[in-house]
């Protein structure tokens, strides 16, 4: 569980998860993403962006689940999973509270988009999304209530 406390600012109103400094004093492209271990799976975090228990617990323990870390602390989460051998969907992209607005979001997805490519993908498709306008500056296109984004190879 994510404890969280004043973020040190003017407002102290945000919040973040303790001992963890502010993403603004590290760009987004610098903070470094991993597989998460299997005791470091951010529950909080997925179900902040997909509250279904059942069906987050059902791809939480994908081999396509990265998480973003700052001093230890996971502040980010992204899950992709193959429908196809070159169809995949982002099932899954969070980040804590105090971290938003900051970039961290476009991160992941780039990574996101980056891992699904490696492993063969020509399209990424996201279910019915608030997030529309991150999407759109990547590349992505509504398709009905999705958005699809398809990766020509070079």
């Amino acid at each position: 569980m994510v404890a969280g406390v004043p973020d040190g600012g003017n407002s102290g109103c945000e919040r973040r998860p303790a001992g963890v400094a502010q993403v603004s004093r590290l760009p987004p492209s610098q903070t470094p993403i991993y597989k998460p271990y299997r005791d470091e799976i951010p529950w909080e975090l997925l179900l902040a962006a997909d509250p279904d228990e059942a069906r987050v617990d059902a791809y939480a323990h994908t081999e396509l689940m990265r998480v973003a870390k700052l001093n230890d602390a996971v502040i980010g989460v992204y899950v992709v999973a193959a429908m196809t051998p070159t169809r995949y969907q982002l099932l899954n992209l969070s980040v804590a509270e105090g971290y938003r607005r900051k970039g961290l979001g476009g991160w992941l997805l780039g990574h996101a988009i980056g891992l699904a490519e490696t492993k063969g993908a020509r399209e990424i498709f996201v279910a019915s999304t608030p997030l529309r306008g991150l999407f759109a500056k990547i590349g992505f296109a509504a398709v009905d209530a999705d958005l699809l984004l398809t990766l020509t190879p070079e």
